[in-house]
């Protein structure tokens, strides 16, 4: 089962060996193929990976700029904004303004002041002012030199100073948002159809947005979406140009509505990412469902579908809590079940279950006893927390690391989450496309309620019926999803009906792989849920 090496393992094993090559006697071949495969790493957002990769060609080949924007880049994502300006400030010095790259580097410039404004909670401090002045001026800059080249830098341009006069910041007086958007969609409108890449329609509907057209908006970013070119990490650069710069979702009308369906489309892409707080699930699962008309506008008929699939996975949020000691910090996550589908009594009552390594009787470090815990379901109420009546049942680390939690009060309101009777079918050959998705909700590094949506496809697994565990009994799931310290505990869901398949416990850069097979790769595991259940009726 599993079928052929993964794509992100690939990459990732073609970047060891590469590293290797290039911290040695490296040839000019190996630099040719880093930068190659620093652009592959950015596309899977695997930006750890393209900060060690980039650092190294930039040593071997100190005057390659394109790796170093790489560099820059995977700096702004990973939020060394100002780490980022620095390095970005050394190129455009060092390139003259004529070169694409000084473009790409005043571009990006742009971008890493615009974080820092979107980042500031007070828009009109000192600081934001002061990078919104800054990104207009990096966008600027090129668009200026270039219109009819630099579409995009014009399309960022106008949308800060929209931005500007809305807080009623008077940056570049002498521009007007309005001409310079017409002269884009001049711009776009007259580039032959063959040579458009993905981007196109983006900026178009962006551009739309600074007039006000919505239906232009939407029709735009439907063949945006359905452009097989665009990845997850396009479309997440687009919703947070909405959201940071746009502030669409301030617009109850159809700006809501329209970030709504660009999320709901970005969960079910390969790769998608996103990170909530119990706040913004609790006003999400509260959102009114965006119209039919804009639903299908955007994601054709399949949209209402979509819509549906992700308020599910908001619903099932509501499910998991924050474990937490205390009065203390949080140590882990659980989730909350119907004692009657694990096979216990009284059969309504419902239950938490959690990592036996989180919570357990002797509370064995790095968990705590039932007595030291408290439990909070932040997506339904941050404030409110619930106590540990006892465990009821747990099967120690090195079998199935659970343990399930009796509560010393009712709870209310909250639906269980559902148990999937199977595992997703692993055919021996399949691509990296057609792998089964998991979805995890946890806590990830004890921080707020987040959805994992990044490498989220289905490993492996010994479930039957060709599934070899070598602890009898014990079945694991590996997936890609990836996940932090705290996310202990967490459920791992099946991709089409939001179930529950596996307990998460673990993870890491060198896992063994499955069944017998040979070799290792970067992997998270959980223990089958079946499995669980089958354990509780040996009990």
């Amino acid at each position: 089962m599993g079928g052929n090496e993964d794509e992100p393992t690939a990459l990732r094993n073609r970047a060891e060996d590469l590293l290797g090559r290039l911290r040695g006697l490296a040839d000019r071949e190996a630099v040719k193929v880093g930068r190659q495969l620093v652009d592959e790493l950015r596309r899977q957002r695997d930006f750890a990976t393209v900060e060690q990769l980039a650092e190294v060609i930039s040593r071997q080949a100190p005057a390659d700029t394109s790796s170093r924007l790489l560099y820059a880049q995977s700096l702004i994502e990973t939020g060394h904004v100002t780490a980022a300006i620095d390095v970005l400030q050394a190129l455009t010095q060092r390139l003259h303004p004529d070169d694409p790259e000084w473009t790409q580097a005043r571009g990006l410039s742009g971008r890493a002041y615009k974080q820092i404004f979107a980042d500031a909670g007070d828009k009109t401090c000192v600081a934001a002012i002061t990078a919104l002045k800054q990104a207009i001026a990096a966008y600027r800059e090129p668009y200026e030199q270039s219109p009819a080249g630099n579409a995009w830098h014009g399309v960022n341009l106008a949308a800060l100073l929209r931005r500007a006069r809305q807080i009623g910041l008077r940056a570049a007086p002498d521009l007007d948002p309005k001409t310079i958007v017409w002269d884009v969609i001049k711009t776009l409108a007259a580039k032959p159809i063959g040579q458009r890449d993905h981007w196109h329609h983006a900026s178009l509907a962006e551009a739309y947005l600074a007039l006000d057209d919505w239906d232009e908006v939407e029709r735009n970013l439907q063949a945006y979406v359905a452009d097989s070119r665009t990845c997850a990490f396009d479309l997440g650069s687009t919703l947070r140009q909405f959201t940071e710069i746009w502030d669409l979702e301030a617009d109850p009308a159809r700006g809501r509505g329209l970030v709504a369906t660009l999320r709901a489309r970005l969960m079910q892409l390969p790769g998608g990412e996103l990170d909530l707080s119990p706040a913004e699930v609790r006003r999400l699962h509260a959102q009114s469902r965006p119209e039919q008309r804009q639903l299908e506008a955007i994601l054709g008929s399949e949209g209402p579908v979509t819509w549906r699939w992700w308020q599910t996975g908001l619903e099932r949020a509501r499910a998991v809590c924050a474990v937490r000691e205390r009065l203390g910090g949080r140590i882990g996550t659980g989730f909350l079940i119907r004692a009657g589908d694990v096979g216990l009594e009284p059969r309504d009552e419902l239950l938490v279950m959690t990592n036996h390594h989180v919570v357990n009787d002797q509370g064995i470090s790095p968990g705590l006893s039932p007595d030291a815990v408290e439990l909070v379901f932040e997506a339904v109420d941050a404030d409110r927390s619930h106590l540990v009546n006892g465990i009821c049942w747990r099967s120690p680390v090195d079998r199935h690391d659970a343990c399930l939690l009796r509560l010393a009060s009712p709870i209310k309101g909250i639906d269980p989450l559902p148990i999937a009777k199977a595992l997703p079918v692993l055919p021996e050959e399949q691509s990296y496309e057609d792998r089964p998705r998991v979805y995890i909700i946890g806590y990830p590094g004890g921080r707020d309620l987040a959805f994992s949506f990044q490498d989220n496809e289905l490993l492996d697994h010994e479930g039957p019926p060709r599934g070899e565990p070598p602890n009898l009994g014990v079945r694991r799931v590996h997936y890609r999803a990836p996940t932090e310290g705290g996310s202990s505990g967490s459920p791992v869901f099946n991709a089409r009906l939001w179930e529950v398949i596996a307990l998460h416990h673990m993870g890491g850069q060198i896992m063994p792989r499955l069944n017998g097979r040979a070799g290792s790769y970067a992997a998270n595991q959980g223990i089958w849920m079946q499995s669980i259940v089958a354990a509780l009726g040996e009990h």
